[in-house]
């Protein structure tokens, strides 16, 4: 069994009975995913298994999460709570599922990416925000550019560009990690 068929299988156990709108995105950011990693030459079985994995625990709550997070990780999230699901998720694809590290780091930093991302983790931030079932404006605005130019550093920095909007519109925290991220793609795209 390919791993994506396993991470396919735990995500919908868990979210088949419950929250049929989680795994609908799930399974949009998995279309998408799989879309990009054949537009890009990225290995789609581990495109697919971090789509799958990369919501896992979207509403675990930080009772138990001390056993598996480090202690920056869990102030970090205190600090940025969205940050949490992503974590808890990366840590368990490696409990569930493998070890693989692209695929840890795709799930871990698929909220706004980090410096230097590989491909891999390019493709599922972006998935994660232009799936085709986010019907946000913002999200549509990307999904329809990155669908016309299919040019992922374009989506990166569109996608960030679009969050960080929101964010401060609603006078709400900056990750510092997310300006560097979009600072970098911004000199991608050469903007």
């Amino acid at each position: 069994m390919q791993s994506s068929d396993l991470a396919y299988k735990l995500v919908n156990e868990k979210y088949q009975g419950g929250n049929i709108k989680r795994l609908k995105h799930i399974l949009g950011v998995a279309k998408m995913a799989a879309y990009l990693a054949k537009l890009y030459g990225v290995d789609e079985n581990k495109a697919l298994t971090a789509a799958y994995m990369h919501d896992y625990c979207k509403y675990d709550d930080f009772s138990n999460a001390g056993d598996i997070l480090t202690k920056e990780e869990l102030e970090e999230c205190k600090k940025y709570p969205f940050l949490f699901h992503a974590y808890l998720s990366a840590y368990k694809y490696k409990e569930l599922i493998g070890d693989d590290e692209e695929i840890f780091k795709a799930i871990y930093n698929h909220v706004f990416g980090r410096p230097n991302m590989s491909l891999l983790e390019a493709i599922i931030m972006v998935s994660d925000f232009t799936e085709e079932n986010r019907e946000y404006d913002a999200c549509i605005e990307c999904r329809n550019l990155l669908l016309k130019t299919q040019d992922l550093n374009l989506g990166v920095y569109k996608s960030l560009e679009l969050t960080i909007e929101h964010l401060k519109k609603n006078d709400l925290d900056i990750h510092p990690r997310q300006l560097e991220v979009f600072n970098e793609y911004k000199g991608k795209v050469n903007l």
